[in-house]
């Protein structure tokens, strides 16, 4: 019932094959395989069978279809969220390379990088800098990377990864309610807290290199979680390289810009905009400002590889690092900057 894949042609066989194929091969993942395709995944391809699988959350006031809702593979936590985790001063994480990509947060003084070799992995980190609790959100499946206020309604929420997916993004659920929250979607999709919007904070998506340069003070998550993973590798490269989804999102025909064009996705109220990487690293000084909403926000991105800095925006404002389908996936009526 909770699995629903309608598989119209050959290709979007293909793709199925492949998203049951990481289930199939969690376990060899975790050691350091690649993700398989092409022939090997349909070869491994075999129903998930949802069943009870819903049953571990609170699905009360669920605000999309439950046939909407996919099995990833991987069981509840099965991908580990880290929670506060170990870090080390800029200058000592010998462990990156100049060029490896990281999500930076900096709150009040304090800044610490969050490598996309760990997210690759664990795809929630759930820390605080300043007294200010949040998640930081990755999903490879779609390149999306966010970071999230944790203080929701008088509580601090910790989240962890559903082993659900919507529209190939991750669900998230909090171990307070067992609630299910989308990342792309900006909001909760079941239990107390259903509809309300999910606070984000500002972050960039840069090198480890660029950060190092501008934040000499500050700190890096670090590959010491405790948990057996080689973060050298990079099972999702070959998904990276190559045209096609793992997983069916609805956005996925649409063609205004390729499939995996990286933009940077932003809410505020009910405006919604996609702001192509490659249109604010073209910009004069590779920085934009934009009216949005009401409001004035001020973008700053580079290519090769892809980075983008929020540099303004209001309180209200949700913002996401993703590939175009995802955005377009959940935000349909989206318009584009630079196309409109």
């Amino acid at each position: 019932m909770y699995q629903k894949i309608l598989a119209a042609s050959a290709c979007a066989m293909a793709m199925v094959g492949l998203a049951y194929s990481i289930h199939a091969n969690w376990d060899r993942l975790q050691g350091g395989a690649s993700i398989p395709h092409g022939r090997e995944a349909n070869a491994q391809a075999q129903p998930a069978g949802a069943g009870s699988f819903m049953a571990q959350f609170d699905t009360s006031n669920l605000t999309i279809p439950e046939d909407d809702i996919l099995r990833g593979g991987p069981p509840k936590d099965g991908i580990p969220a880290l929670t506060a985790p170990h870090h080390t001063p800029v200058s000592g994480a010998g462990f990156l390379n100049a060029q490896d990509r990281v999500v930076g947060v900096s709150i009040e003084g304090e800044a610490r990088a969050y490598p996309i070799r760990l997210l690759n992995w664990h795809e929630i980190v759930n820390d605080e800098l300043a007294g200010e609790p949040f998640a930081v959100v990755y999903c490879p499946l779609c390149d999306s990377a966010s970071v999230i206020g944790r203080r929701i309604g008088g509580e601090v929420l910790e989240f962890g990864v559903s082993g659900l997916l919507h529209n190939s993004n991750v669900i998230l659920y909090d171990r307070t309610h067992d609630a299910l929250w989308s990342q792309i979607g900006f909001n909760a999709l079941s239990g107390p807290h259903a509809g309300q919007e999910l606070p984000h904070l500002p972050f960039e998506l840069t090198t480890f290199g660029q950060w190092r340069r501008d934040h000499r003070d500050g700190t890096v998550a670090s590959f010491q979680t405790g948990h057996p993973r080689d973060y050298s590798r990079n099972p999702y490269d070959a998904y990276f390289q190559r045209e096609g989804l793992m997983f069916p999102a609805k956005g996925s025909g649409d063609t205004r810009l390729g499939e995996k064009e990286p933009v940077l996705g932003v809410k505020i109220g009910g405006a919604v905009r996609a702001y192509p990487i490659d249109a604010i690293a073209r910009a004069q000084r590779g920085r934009i400002e934009d009216e949005l909403g009401g409001h004035t926000i001020s973008l700053e991105a580079s290519r090769n590889p892809s980075q983008v800095k929020v540099i303004s925006a209001p309180s209200e404002a949700r913002v996401v690092h993703t590939f175009w389908f995802a955005w377009v996936s959940f935000h349909p009526d989206t318009t584009i900057y630079g196309a409109d």
